[in-house]
């Protein structure tokens, strides 16, 4: 149905063959802004998840520093730093509950939509 609930809403997306592993990544997500507790919850109630899973984030290359106070290339999802304090207010659904958030890292040169 139409998005009527007054929450932000979470876009699939589905793009190019069935693949698996790290050739996915992008290719079959899950989009919301991880900027509520709330948008945590949605996410886990959809993908049938228990309640404290975080959200993976995709942060680009040029935020990274902004996002975890220094550069953390992560193009595969194999890196979990800490989250600057100030992004982990900002967007509470993203952090682990140690404070990390295990992200995937996205360039200008990489597979463009």
């Amino acid at each position: 149905g139409a998005h009527t609930s007054g929450a932000k809403p979470i876009v699939a997306v589905v793009r190019g063959r069935q693949e698996f592993g790290p050739r996915a990544l992008g290719r079959r997500s899950l989009l919301a802004v991880p900027d509520s507790v709330d948008a945590r919850n949605r996410l886990n109630r959809l993908k049938r998840r228990q309640w404290y899973r975080p959200v993976a984030p995709m942060v680009a290359e040029e935020a990274m520093a902004d996002a975890f106070g220094r550069s953390v290339p992560s193009p595969y999802m194999t890196m979990a730093p800490d989250v600057s304090p100030p992004i982990a207010r900002a967007f509470p659904a993203l952090a682990h509950l140690d404070g990390t958030a295990r992200h995937q890292s996205v360039a200008r040169r990489d597979d463009a939509w």
